[in-house]
């Protein structure tokens, strides 16, 4: 499965790309590495669990930011909006991983019991760089859409 979308000045807004997973009768490695999955040096790792199934994450966008979002364990439905293509796609426990610009407004929901959602990032939290409210976040992609 090939998912993409670019903003209008050509930069990568989304992508779903494959890792390596190698599977054998001890249990499976996954491999996501550096120039192939993701292009950024990772500044910041955090995991989502014990999300309900009825609850909601995301609601938001940041002003600058790289992430690779795997989802470990389960599934969850991930809602993706670079402000001119919107999609919905539901990540699960195989070898896909999500790139996603942080400019991205994204809306995660549907988790199921077992989910873990690995999330690799190239800077570290900053609340100011947060952007909840979904107007802000069309005025943020203005210059990216040379509007």
């Amino acid at each position: 499965m090939t998912l993409t979308s670019s903003y209008k000045n050509g930069d990568l807004a989304w992508e779903i790309r494959n890792f390596q997973l190698i599977k054998d009768k001890t249990g499976e490695l996954g491999v996501a590495e550096i120039e192939k999955e993701f292009n950024f040096l990772v500044k910041r790792i955090f995991f989502l669990r014990g999300v309900g199934a009825n609850d909601h994450r995301g609601f938001h966008s940041h002003k600058d930011l790289k992430q690779l979002i795997i989802c470990l364990s389960g599934s969850f439905t991930i809602k993706l909006d670079d402000g001119i293509d919107k999609i919905e796609t539901c990540m699960t426990s195989n070898n896909n991983c999500l790139y996603v610009d942080g400019k991205v407004w994204r809306e995660m929901h549907s988790f199921s019991k077992d989910s873990i959602v690995l999330v690799l990032c190239d800077r570290v939290y900053e609340k100011d760089f947060v952007i909840s409210n979904y107007e802000n976040f069309l005025d943020n992609l203005k210059a990216i859409n040379n509007e």
